[in-house]
């Protein structure tokens, strides 16, 4: 007896109610972290975290109504942030063009090869490129319209000197007017007959 009137005491002294009519708080009046579902929701988030893109600049050809030659025209190819040379480079190999840019008149000698690998020494890029066709050699237009393309690519970043190989060997690439010696370092007046404005 002693006992239960000691904890009464004690309940009181805490100002602990003892009234045994409970009422129901309105969910309103409560915090948003103690309402229903709203402490699950806070910690069960698991949306990925949004992905930025970046357009970067290459080259494809196109052969314009008013001319008698290819050109190069620029456009925009989507990569991630930060993406390396050979990233943007990669939206070119083994892919083809748009259907809009199809219907512009666009195309895309690249895509007619595979990139083995692109670095950057001193200034220069250096891309080695391999043929996807079984075929013993690459015809001399569709190296040079590929080169063309590469060089004027490569430039946008920065890099004025291009150096093509061909599966992994110094080959002959062919320019505006002649063929350049194995191993050459190519630049964009290398290939002015494809400049748009010409």
């Amino acid at each position: 007896m002693l006992l239960l009137g000691v904890t009464a005491v004690i309940m009181t002294s805490c100002n602990v109610p003892i009234d045994e009519n409970a009422q129901a708080i309105d969910i309103d009046n409560l915090p948003e972290s103690l309402r229903p579902g709203m402490a699950q929701q806070a910690t069960t988030n698991t949306e990925p975290p949004e992905t930025f893109i970046n357009d970067h600049t290459v080259f494809l050809l196109t052969n314009p109504q008013d001319t008698e030659h290819t050109v190069v025209v620029e456009v925009k190819r989507q990569v991630p942030p930060n993406a390396s040379l050979n990233s943007v480079l990669s939206t070119l190999f083994g892919k083809s063009t748009t259907p809009e840019e199809q219907a512009r008149g666009f195309f895309n000698t690249l895509e007619l090869f595979e990139m083995n690998s692109v670095r950057i020494n001193d200034a220069i890029a250096t891309v080695d490129i391999a043929p996807l066709s079984i075929e013993d050699t690459v015809p001399s237009e569709t190296l040079r319209l590929a080169a063309a393309q590469l060089v004027f690519t490569v430039s946008v970043w920065g890099v004025e000197k291009t150096r093509i190989l061909l599966d992994g060997t110094e080959v002959s690439i062919p320019t505006s007017d002649a063929d350049a010696e194995p191993g050459s370092e190519l630049q964009i007046d290398a290939y002015e007959q494809f400049r748009p404005e010409r």
